[in-house]
């Protein structure tokens, strides 16, 4: 599963974060950052949400870009 979303964004000109550690799907673009992480129940109690029925399996997953643009920082994951 991981592949299909490193290579759709690799091909979107994202580049694999080379800080970020193995199999973290992490990239950067110009100065903006992309992470891609898979909701699993343990991940889910970590960030306070409980248990769902529905993301407990690691079916669900969240998406998120930052910009860092002008703030003098280089983007990373």
């Amino acid at each position: 599963m991981t592949s299909h979303y490193r290579t759709a964004a690799v091909r979107g000109g994202w580049h694999p974060d080379p800080e970020a550690l193995p199999g973290d799907l992490c990239f950067t673009r110009d100065d903006m950052a992309l992470s891609i992480v898979f909701l699993t129940a343990e991940r889910l109690a970590e960030d306070g949400h409980g248990s769902r029925p529905d993301l407990t399996t690691g079916a669900g997953y969240s998406v998120s870009i930052d910009s860092y643009v002008n703030s003098g920082t280089e983007a990373s994951c």
